[in-house]
């Protein structure tokens, strides 16, 4: 595997340095490495940073997507309890097999609710939010007393903002979007882990939909449609 730059690209050959290439583990396809190596290097850094523990409940927002399904199955892998969100069953049905303990879909009013039921009344020890806007900011409340709120996207167009005198009026320690520009150095360490887990079936990244290279119009207007399940790929 390699990658084409900071912009990415489509093509059916592309040059590469040799000291960038990245080999895929014996055991797994090259669609699974694709899917697995951005998303999953991505899940890894952010459970690290999260330090889940075992007997943590753990909500993850956007849960059938590309991250959010391999942060659900990494949660797991940690010992912690999950919570998936997501919207439609099409969605909840997939995160209820990737080994949630609890759905909710976020589009449905009350959704917090249901979290702090699951929880006891207590609310997740960890949020990962990837989505923003109103849901990030429902997602925060809830959170429990000396919790983690880690941001990683914002899928809603905005990223959740958080004051930091009320975080710190609740113990919750707020692990923000700019986390992210530090992931680079150990892109290439959580990828290899990330594809060991792989290998060894603790994970598996779920392909929800590939489309040939001259429909990759297609392939886009389904991930911002956010009609995807997983990860999208172009077969070539």
């Amino acid at each position: 595997m390699a990658g084409t730059g900071e912009t990415g690209g489509f093509a059916e050959r592309a040059v590469a340095r040799v000291g960038e290439l990245f080999p895929v583990p014996d055991g797994l396809g090259l669609p699974e490495a694709t899917a697995l190596y951005s998303d999953g290097s991505t899940a890894q850094g952010l459970t690290e940073h999260a330090e889940i523990r075992p007997g943590d409940w753990v909500l993850v927002e956007a849960a059938a997507g590309g991250v959010g399904s391999l942060l659900v199955q990494l949660a797991r892998v940690a010992g912690a309890r999950v919570i998936g969100a997501a919207r439609g069953s099409r969605k909840l049905n997939l995160v209820r097999k990737l080994g949630a303990d609890v759905v909710v879909d976020y589009s449905a009013p009350g959704w917090t609710t249901l979290v702090r039921e699951a929880t006891g009344g207590v609310g997740p020890d960890v949020v990962f939010d990837g989505v923003g806007g109103e849901i990030g900011r429902a997602a925060f409340e809830v959170t429990a007393r000396g919790g983690r709120f880690s941001v990683h996207g914002a899928s809603s167009g905005e990223a959740t903002l958080v004051d930091p005198v009320e975080a710190h009026l609740r113990g919750v320690t707020v692990i923000g979007l700019e986390q992210l520009f530090g992931f680079g150095p150990h892109v290439v360490r959580w990828a290899q882990r990330m594809m060991s887990h792989a290998a060894a079936g603790l994970v598996r990244p779920i392909i929800g939909q590939t489309f040939p290279l001259e429909h990759a119009a297609d392939a886009h207007a389904a991930v911002e449609n956010r009609t995807a399940l997983g990860k999208t790929l172009l077969l070539i």
